[in-house]
């Protein structure tokens, strides 16, 4: 089974396994204020799923602010798109994140939450979300567990069980080769957050 079809057949108990009361006092008291999304923001969330981080998102941007969510499994965003039909903040696409359906420096931020160990181009993947954020904007990878624990987590058989986050040395160093700047990196158990500049 590839990627795409292991996301599609788990899409309808997504928000069940993972999205619990825990993970959503966690994101919204400690992880996305970490992320420092400016009131008013155009967000793009990519790798978003059925939308379980948008809420918080949501919260973070304010009324003035918007969010567009991305996955390249069409059955997470059926389920994002019936969850959030009625907010007018919020916009969802079937896409790729190495090639993304918008015009240059569109964003004021790219979050990517609990989506980069499973991007097979990186470096592609980092110039398109690069290609679409507008200088001095920033780009945020994160997680609710820290990279030792994604490791464990996703061991075994299934398609994503050798996709983990790269060592911090190494991740550091494909940011800064693919025009970023690192602004903080948190590595700590329940907390992954890289917070990077676009400088050019």
């Amino acid at each position: 089974m590839d990627k795409k079809s292991f996301f599609n057949e788990m899409a309808a108990s997504w928000d069940e396994r993972f999205y619990t009361p825990e993970l959503k006092e966690h994101l919204n008291n400690h992880l996305v204020p970490l992320f420092h999304l400016r009131p008013g923001s155009r967000v793009l969330d990519v790798g978003g799923g059925t939308g379980g981080i948008i809420p918080h998102l949501l919260q973070a941007v304010g009324p003035q602010g918007c969010i567009f969510s991305i996955d390249f499994a069409e059955k997470m965003v059926e389920i994002g798109k019936k969850k959030f039909g009625q907010e007018p903040r919020v916009i969802f696409k079937v896409a790729s994140v190495e090639l993304l359906p918008f015009e240059d420096e569109f964003f004021d931020h790219v979050v990517c939450y609990g989506a980069f160990p499973h991007f097979d181009d990186r470096p592609q993947a980092l110039r398109e979300m690069k290609r679409v954020l507008k200088i001095q904007g920033t780009l945020i990878i994160a997680h609710a567990l820290s990279s030792k624990e994604i490791k464990t987590r996703h061991k075994g058989a299934s398609p994503v069980s050798q996709d983990c986050l790269p060592e911090e040395v190494e991740m550091r160093k494909l940011l800064e080769e693919n025009g970023f700047h690192v602004l903080q990196l948190i590595d700590q158990p329940k907390c992954y957050v890289c917070e990077i500049l676009k400088i050019y």
